[in-house]
């Protein structure tokens, strides 16, 4: 039976592998977007026709309540939810890293996924159902000299998949989290040009796994932090 799967971070490189992943489980996607262009892109990048109804593409900026609420409406009832928005910012050593810096990567990586659960999580708990996923990365954990802003948003994402693993526990919804390496992207070719794209994970690698943490076969794996 078809599922409503909010994807934030939809028209991204990763974001594009996960909506179509669901899509060729025959879910109905909602992809929250703000850059015109990205959105575009989106439908066009597909690999298949899309069934009527299938895609929905909301504008709203996910980091603000009112953002999120109209990304969830849209999706009501919301089965899946996948905070997959993110940037990523770094290069500097902390002592030359602007403050700005700290404050878009909070923005980006970590306060969507939260505006996003806040959302989303009274009317999975009302049903008693429900599955979250978040993007994090293996930068949260590694914590790389001159990332210091980036690593710790994405540690704050696993922060916050394991504290509401544990305050849903008992009522039916599941919490995990990807922690992806470095991810074949252009964006990322075009900033390290010189590095082995061989060892990068592919983006629907990325999404197979959150696919199958969305389905039924996880349904015991609650509050992970899975490795791609």
């Amino acid at each position: 039976m078809a599922r409503n799967v909010l994807v934030s971070g939809g028209t991204g490189a990763l974001g594009r592998a996960v909506v179509e992943a669901f899509l060729d489980a025959g879910d109905r996607v909602v992809v929250p977007w703000i850059v015109e262009s990205e959105r575009d892109a989106l439908a066009a990048d597909l690999s298949q026709p899309l069934d009527a109804g299938s895609l929905a593409l909301v504008a709203a900026d996910v980091a603000e309540a009112d953002g999120a609420a109209a990304a969830v409406a849209a999706a009501e009832p919301v089965a899946v939810l996948v905070n997959g928005a993110g940037g990523f910012a770094g290069g500097t050593p902390h002592a030359d890293t602007p403050l700005e810096a700290f404050d878009r990567m909070y923005r980006i990586n970590l306060r969507t996924a939260a505006a996003l659960c806040q959302a989303a999580l009274p009317g999975m708990t009302s049903r008693g159902t429900g599955c979250i996923v978040n993007v994090a990365s293996r930068a949260a954990i590694d914590r790389p000299p001159t990332l210091a802003a980036y690593s710790a948003s994405k540690a704050g994402v696993l922060v916050l998949t394991e504290t509401l693993q544990k305050e849903v526990a008992d009522r039916g919804v599941r919490v995990n989290a990807v922690v992806p390496t470095t991810i074949d992207t252009p964006a990322n070719r075009a900033a390290m040009p010189d590095a082995d794209f061989g060892s990068w994970t592919p983006p629907a690698a990325i999404a197979a796994v959150v696919r199958w943490l969305a389905s039924d076969a996880a349904a015991s794996v609650r509050g992970g932090a899975i490795p791609v």
